[in-house]
């Protein structure tokens, strides 16, 4: 069975989450929120600046979808009390790995900050770009029927 990336981790989601939010402020962003849901924190809001103004962006922890993959996969013999934790755990590993690596594409000026942070922009208050586009069937302009 193969493992999921970074599966094997024991740091706790509040020294990932800070070693996060240690990244964007050095690459530019402020006002670094954390979310919370049911007393945990569940993703991060921050700004990065954009050519006139700040840009909000919301980086959500859905660590859910890792739970199912670990649950699936246990035998019935094996019970595991912490199973939400360590779903979290990785979850959140998985997160700072791929900031390490967007930010590295920045560093070498192959994109912008804002570029790869985009599907997380908060466009409205309730929804990043990319939820706002999902809701849309990724159509992003209205096309009107037209008779022949």
């Amino acid at each position: 069975m193969k493992l999921l990336f970074m599966e094997t981790t024991k740091i706790a989601p509040s020294v990932t989450v800070g070693q996060i939010q240690r990244l964007l402020g050095e690459h530019g962003a402020s006002h670094i929120l954390m979310e919370y849901e049911n007393g945990e924190i569940s993703g991060l809001v921050f700004n990065i600046r954009g050519p006139d103004s700040d840009m909000p962006f919301r980086l959500p922890c859905r660590w859910k979808a890792i739970l199912q993959i670990l649950q699936s996969r246990r035998k019935r013999h094996t019970i595991r009390s912490d199973w939400e934790s360590h779903a979290k755990r990785v979850a959140w590993r998985q997160i700072l790995r791929w900031v390490e690596a967007q930010l590295a594409l920045v560093e070498t000026g192959m994109v912008k900050v804002q570029e790869v942070f985009m599907p997380y922009l908060i466009v409205n208050k309730t929804k990043t770009l990319y939820e706002q586009l999902e809701s849309t069937k990724f159509q992003l302009i209205h096309k009107e029927k037209r008779e022949i």
